[in-house]
C-alpha cells in the first residue's frame, strides 16, 4: 500500500482511503472503498488507469451512484469518482435545425435538462426525474415514458483503458433496453442532438413528467430506482404486486408500497438485506408466474 500511495501522489485530484461508499449512493448502503480518487482532468484519469494497470488493481467508475447496490464488504481496488467532469457546452447548430449539446460524464441529468431548457432546446424532457449522471445514463441507455438516451445521443466520448480518447458515432453503437454496448473504457461524455423549442412548452412537459413520476414512484426515498428490468409483456412492478410482495421487508429494506419494482432503505438497511429481498422477489415471481426477473441495478463489491 505504501508503494501504491507513492505512485498515486502524482495524481492532482483528491485521494481518499477507506471511503464509505454509502455516502455516494442513493441507496445510502455499502461498505468502504479501499481507495477513492477524484481525477481533475484527462491527464489525471489516464495516469490513474496506468497505475492501476501496472499494479494490477481493479478500477470501478462511479457516477452519481443512483443505479447501484454496493455490498457491505465494500469495493476493493480504486473507485474513480467522475464528479469533477462536470462541463456542459453548446457545440454547434446544424443546418437541419439541430443543436449539438455536449455534456461530460459527471454532469447530473437534472442539470443537463435545466441547461437545455434555459437554452430553449427540446428533446431531453423524457428524462425528467431520472436521477444519476450523463455517464450512467449513456451506459445504461436510460429512459422513461416516451424516450431513451439512444433517441438523442449523437456520439460518445470515451477513454480506452490505455488512456487513448476516442469518439464513437451513435451509428456504431448498439443500443438495447437499458443497455449500451461500448468498447471497454470510461465514458467521458456525450453529444446530444436537440431542437429549438418553446421554453414554456419544454418546462411544462418537464413539470408534467416529474409530477407523473412523483405520483407513481417513491421519489425522494433512499432507493436505486427500478430494481428489475421489465419483461416483454408485463411490467416487473405489476408482477411483484400480483404475487403479493408489496411491503415485503427484510431488515430495513422494503419493497415499496408505491411502486413494487422499487426497494427502499427505510433507515439502516444493509446490502445483504436488499439482496435477500431481491432473491425472495425473484423466487416468488418465478414460482407463481413463471417469469425470471433480471436485475436492472448493478451489484458492486467483493463477496
Amino acid at each position: 500500500m505504501r508503494e501504491l500511495k507513492k505512485l498515486l501522489s502524482s495524481v492532482k485530484g483528491d485521494i481518499r482511503y477507506g471511503e464509505p461508499m454509502k455516502n455516494y449512493t442513493s441507496f445510502k448502503i455499502g461498505g468502504v472503498a479501499d481507495i477513492m480518487v477524484f481525477p481533475q482532468d484527462l491527464h489525471d484519469l489516464s495516469n490513474i488507469l496506468k497505475i492501476a494497470e501496472e499494479e494490477r488493481i481493479s478500477v470501478f467508475i462511479l457516477g452519481k451512484g443512483t443505479n447501484i447496490l454496493v455490498k457491505d464488504s465494500g469495493v476493493r481496488g480504486i473507485v474513480v469518482n467522475l464528479q469533477r467532469f462536470d462541463k456542459i457546452m453548446v457545440v454547434s447548430e446544424e443546418d437541419n435545425d439541430e443543436t449539438l449539446l455536449f455534456a461530460e460524464a459527471g454532469v447530473s441529468l437534472l442539470r443537463l435538462l435545466n441547461f437545455a431548457a434555459a437554452h430553449n432546446l427540446s428533446g431531453l424532457e423524457f428524462a425528467s426525474g431520472i436521477p444519476g449522471s450523463v455517464g450512467g445514463a449513456i451506459f445504461m441507455n436510460a429512459g422513461s415514458f416516451d424516450g431513451e438516451i439512444k433517441d438523442v445521443i449523437k456520439s460518445v466520448r470515451m477513454m480506452k483503458m490505455d488512456g487513448e480518447v476516442i469518439e464513437i458515432d451513435r451509428n456504431d453503437i448498439k443500443f438495447s433496453y437499458r443497455n449500451t454496448r461500448l468498447p471497454k473504457g470510461i465514458i467521458l461524455g456525450g453529444a446530444f442532438g436537440l431542437h429549438r423549442g418553446n421554453n414554456k412548452k419544454i418546462k411544462d412537459k418537464m413539470k408534467r413528467l416529474m409530477e407523473r413520476r412523483k405520483e407513481t414512484q417513491p421519489v425522494g426515498a433512499q432507493s436505486a430506482g427500478s430494481i428489475f428490468k421489465n419483461p416483454e409483456d408485463i411490467a416487473a412492478g405489476e408482477l411483484i404486486e400480483l404475487v403479493g410482495l408489496k411491503g415485503c421487508r427484510v431488515g430495513d429494506a422494503e419493497v415499496s408500497m408505491k411502486h413494487a419494482n422499487f426497494i427502499v432503505n427505510k433507515g439502516k438497511a444493509l446490502a445483504r438485506d436488499v439482496l435477500s429481498l431481491i432473491n425472495i422477489v425473484k423466487e416468488r415471481v418465478k414460482r407463481e408466474k413463471g417469469v425470471e426477473l433480471k436485475l436492472e441495478i448493478k451489484v458492486v463489491g467483493k463477496n
